[in-house]
């Protein structure tokens, strides 16, 4: 990429948006209507509440699934960038490996820490009246040991790290799949390759090739997050055709409502599941528009680039990663069993998520990531390399996701 190295400023904004999207999501699935919908795939008439948040129109405030996967899309955008600026030889992977491991796994443990904690202050409670608070299991060491190494899933330790175990598949195999887009030239032909990106992701939810597969849940999971990451690389990789694309266009309007279409219409999906495939494909469209919205409408970016998304953005990976414990402890704690009261009191209940999340950023995450920083510089040094300008670790890292593994059918359930 020939254009100097800059901060996304406005991706970091929609990081911020899509990390508050998900505190919001898993707050409303403590109340049992909402949660029998994602969970039990339970249709409501539109005269109610959930409808409105689940169907409806207010669905756009609480994208669950559809916020992990603008995650997972970011996390291959920014990891590409400095592989187009010549990270690519075997002791910059040397390198890259122990980094990424760090900024990932320190951060996890942490999270790991708070949640088993409030954990055993507030115990799960299995006659809960959510479906969803009802998946909550007390923690064990067989569960937290688990949850700790991430590659073959997790539990309801910290249930949102379910998406961690596809953000270490993707940073372990990067290289691997840097290698086939560039043997294959995709960047060429990069509209047709992220067609194919999102038919392969689809293909995971066809009704009888994900059992087909050896070792199907894991297997299964790659097959259906993989090429999610593989079309924010794509992005990466054309920038300039994007930018090129955004200079051309008049009103942005249009483009955005269309993202808002695609991301709305999964909803759908209880009422007519046979064609879970399509809602899959909709949404990783919507994403990659969103994506390409917020990189070059001025409107969209001076949104994104607000000083509290700015502020939600970095400290995006530390609300990810300790909001959804603090939740259930909250609503358990309340015998949530409706909207109301519930829905009155989640102003502080989220406040002192946001709280707990900057904490957090400067007690864990932020010192991970100077050991992140401080490890790669040692080594580059003793590699003798020069990292190349950019390649300093994302800010919040783009990595975040939500919700309870196993609690709904894949790729449904964030």
């Amino acid at each position: 990429m020939k254009n100097e190295p800059r901060r996304f400023e406005s991706l970091d904004g929609l990081r911020g948006l899509a990390a508050l999207s998900v505190v919001a999501y898993h707050a409303m699935l403590a109340v049992p209507a909402f949660a029998a919908f994602y969970v039990a795939d339970e249709t409501s008439p539109p005269s109610t509440v959930q409808w409105w948040f689940a169907e409806g129109p207010l669905r756009l405030l609480v994208p669950g699934h559809e916020a992990v996967l603008v995650f997972f899309a970011l996390s291959g955008f920014v990891l590409t960038l400095p592989l187009l600026r010549g990270a690519t030889t075997l002791r910059h992977w040397a390198v890259y490996y122990p980094r990424r491991l760090l900024r990932l796994y320190l951060p996890v443990w942490g999270s790991i820490a708070v949640a088993v904690a409030l954990a055993l202050l507030v115990p799960r409670d299995s006659s809960a009246d959510s479906a969803w608070l009802q998946d909550h299991a007390d923690p064990t060491v067989q569960s937290t040991v688990r949850t700790s190494y991430l590659l073959l899933g997790t539990s309801s330790v910290n249930s949102p790290l379910w998406s961690l175990t596809w953000e270490v598949w993707f940073s372990l195999l990067l290289p691997v799949l840097w290698f086939l887009i560039r043997l294959v030239r995709a960047d060429r032909w990069w509209l047709p390759a992220m067609a194919l990106l999102v038919a392969i992701s689809c293909v995971s939810l066809v009704p009888g090739v994900r059992s087909a597969l050896p070792a199907s849940g894991l297997t299964g999971g790659l097959l259906e997050y993989l090429p999610v990451f593989g079309l924010g690389m794509l992005l990466a990789m054309r920038l300039d055709a994007i930018r090129a694309w955004g200079a051309r266009v008049r009103s942005w309007w249009p483009y955005v409502l269309g993202a808002a279409f695609l991301l709305w219409v999964p909803g759908l999906g209880p009422r007519f599941p046979d064609l879970a495939p399509v809602w899959l494909a909709c949404s990783l469209v919507g994403v990659v528009l969103v994506m390409a919205v917020a990189l070059e409408s001025p409107p969209v970016h001076a949104l994104l680039t607000t000083r509290s998304l700015g502020w939600a953005g970095s400290r995006s990976f530390s609300i990810y990663l300790t909001h959804e414990p603090l939740i259930v402890a909250a609503a358990l704690l309340l015998a949530v069993d409706g909207w109301l009261p519930w829905m009155l009191v989640l102003v502080p209940v989220v406040a002192v998520v946001l709280l707990v999340g900057e904490g957090f950023y400067r007690v864990v995450e932020r010192p991970a990531h100077l050991a992140s920083q401080a490890t790669g510089r040692a080594l580059s040094r003793r590699l003798g390399l020069t990292p190349p300008a950019g390649t300093a670790a994302p800010t919040a890292g783009a990595v975040l996701a939500a919700a309870p593994s196993g609690a709904a059918a894949p790729g449904r359930e964030p």
